[in-house]
């Protein structure tokens, strides 16, 4: 597999907010995105870039296996959909089930190249594009994923990662503090910016729009740290064996490179 370093995996592009920084940046990017309606309005918004061959759209997911998933399109909020039912169907919400095609991430490393960083926010599922990352040197320089499970950040140690951050999108993208994060005051401060944000969010330029994973690479706030540092601070977070975050505002990335 060739690896090419002026290529980004986008996996789970939504509505494009990652794909459109990467481009901005000089990148090429292969996006994948399991919903049909985004991938056609974001074929119609990057008709350009994918003329220019800047940009590749797949409508397909990543899954264990090659085959064809029920997907789940929630109707509330876009970014709620999931080829996990529990997931896409949240809180009683509206959704629409539909059959789609399905991919490894392997496939792609062999059609496209292993790109310099890859991505990963696919709603339960991130840990399936992880697993085919070579514990060789023909792997992504840098990869991010959610934190929803401690197991991703050790797959991505298992994959030859060696350095690591966890990052709060929902602070400014800074790396987590957890002594902070138990902080009710802090808490209620990031409440109240948040909201006034959001209200001067049509005003105020955002440099990282929301919904965005933000920066990635050597790009990212704060110091690398080892493997076990990290897990350490995101088990800290989830309150050990409880497994429940210390408050209800913040969601964080993974960020590895090796």
């Amino acid at each position: 597999m060739k690896y090419t370093p002026n290529l980004i995996y986008d996996i789970g592009m939504h509505k494009g907010e990652d794909t459109r920084f990467y481009i901005r940046k000089g990148y090429n990017v292969v996006a994948i995105e399991a919903n049909p309606l985004l991938v056609e309005e974001n074929r119609r918004k990057f008709s350009q870039e994918i003329e220019a061959g800047k940009l590749k759209i797949l409508n397909v997911g990543i899954a264990e296996k090659e085959g064809v998933m029920n997907f789940y399109v929630n109707g509330h909020s876009s970014e709620w959909s999931s080829f996990d039912k529990s997931i896409g169907t949240r809180n009683n919400t509206p959704y629409t089930e539909i059959a789609v095609n399905c991919v490894r991430t392997k496939h792609l490393f062999e059609q496209y190249g292993v790109p310099f960083y890859m991505k990963v926010d696919i709603e339960g599922f991130d840990h399936l594009a992880l697993v085919d990352i070579s514990k060789g040197d023909d792997k992504p320089k840098f990869v991010s994923c959610e934190s929803n499970e401690v197991e991703w950040l050790d797959i991505l140690h298992n994959r030859g990662y060696r350095k690591f951050k966890i990052i709060n999108q929902a602070n400014g993208f800074r790396p987590l503090n957890t002594k902070l994060e138990r902080n009710k005051g802090y808490v209620f401060y990031r409440k109240g910016k948040h909201a006034i944000k959001h209200k001067l969010r049509k005003v105020i330029p955002q440099k990282y729009v929301g919904g965005s994973s933000g920066p990635f690479g050597d790009e990212t706030r704060g110091a690398w740290k080892s493997y076990e540092e990290v897990r350490d601070i995101y088990l800290d977070y989830m309150q050990r064996e409880l497994r429940t975050p210390v408050n209800n505002i913040s969601w964080c990335d993974f960020h590895a490179t090796i």
